[in-house]
């Protein structure tokens, strides 16, 4: 089934980053065809029509077409809602950028409207899909690592100029690289509660909105995951730092396809002579602990798994939704979790407490 698919918004997202992966990608989804634009900008209009995309300056003509059955919302963020409700009520189908939304509120309101007027709503979080978590994701899941006790993830760069600099617009690293990898890691985790969250946000270099943040999420299992977004820093750091009861993954900073891991089979206790002062001050003690049998380093993946970074992947999901009903990989529940997590962050920072969820 052929779809053809219109951009309210041809900007970097919309043309970008959507336009870019239909047009290079036509061997993985012939099925994705670009066919219009909406734009205020008349630049970007012209833009749009350079590339052979039919290009509109009024929104309820570029609505009232029937030359694609999906609109992707690619706009400053203040606007997703707006623009959802009216692609939806239009009978489009629509795929909406990150993050959704600016509130619950708002996002409950996109799914009620798709709802009432029988459209399927995806929320677009590619990252999902970006290498370093897919292996974070496949030693997780095939229990290299044991029980899940702590989780750190971290980004820097993320340069942001524009719209993205105003708080009105929805602008800030928070919603702009913060939400990508707290999506990750609710998806990560998704049979665990994330149950409070405290959290830094500064504004180092802009001055309207945040381009550093610090968030602490903490689960119903008693892990933790730190997730530390920042638009400039001199320091390099890693990607993903996990831990597990039965080993720990470490990947650098980058799109890497491995990792290092350092874990064992299975957990011994043992009784031996450790280094330590006991309450009479001696060095020496003797103590049982527990240790990890076959303990090793290794560069990972180790199994044959194949890391395979694809974007197109996620378009595909969407397409067996609408063709066949298939289950929405990116699920509300989790969505809402998200968006639920970023504003815990904004009152924690805020009022320097723990925020319960």
């Amino acid at each position: 089934m052929k779809h053809r698919v219109g951009f309210i918004g041809f900007g970097g997202m919309g043309g970008g980053y959507h336009f870019q992966v239909a047009r290079d990608r036509q061997d993985a989804h012939p099925d994705y065809a670009p066919v219009a634009v909406y734009d205020v900008r008349e630049s970007i209009r012209n833009v749009a029509v350079e590339n052979g995309l039919k290009a509109y300056d009024n929104l309820e003509e570029f609505l009232a077409s029937d030359e694609f059955d999906i609109v992707v919302v690619a706009t400053p963020n203040n606007f997703h809602c707006e623009m959802t409700c009216k692609a939806l009520e239009a009978g489009k189908h629509v795929i909406c950028e990150k993050p959704v939304a600016m509130s619950i509120d708002e996002f409950d309101l996109m799914v009620a409207t798709a709802k009432k007027c029988g459209k399927y709503f995806f929320v677009h979080q590619n990252r999902r899909f970006d290498c370093d978590f897919l292996i974070a994701k496949h030693a997780y899941e095939t229990g290299r690592l044991g029980n899940m006790k702590r989780i750190e993830a971290t980004f820097t760069g993320g340069y942001m100029d524009g719209w993205r600099t105003l708080a009105s617009h929805g602008g800030g690293i928070l919603y702009d690289w913060g939400v990508h990898l707290i999506d990750q890691i609710i998806f990560l985790m998704k049979d665990d509660k994330a149950v409070s969250v405290y959290a830094n946000l500064d504004c180092i270099k802009l001055t309207d909105c945040d381009d550093y943040a610090e968030v602490y999420i903490n689960f119903e299992s008693g892990a933790t995951a730190r997730v530390v977004v920042c638009g400039e820093t001199l320091v390099p750091m890693y990607r993903w730092n996990l831990r597990g009861d039965l080993g720990q993954l470490w990947i650098e900073e980058g799109y890497n396809k491995s990792g290092t891991l350092r874990a064992g089979d299975k957990k011994v206790v043992e009784h031996g002579t450790i280094d330590a002062y006991d309450e009479n001050g001696c060095y020496k003690t003797e103590k049982t602990i527990t240790v990890l049998d076959g303990l090793k380093r290794v560069e990972y993946p180790d199994d044959g798994f194949e890391v395979k970074q694809d974007w197109v992947e996620l378009y595909k999901s969407m397409f067996d939704t609408i063709e066949n009903g298939a289950p929405m990989l990116v699920e509300y529940d989790q969505v809402r979790t998200v968006l639920r997590i970023i504003d815990a962050a904004r009152e924690s920072s805020a009022t320097k407490t723990v925020i319960k969820l």
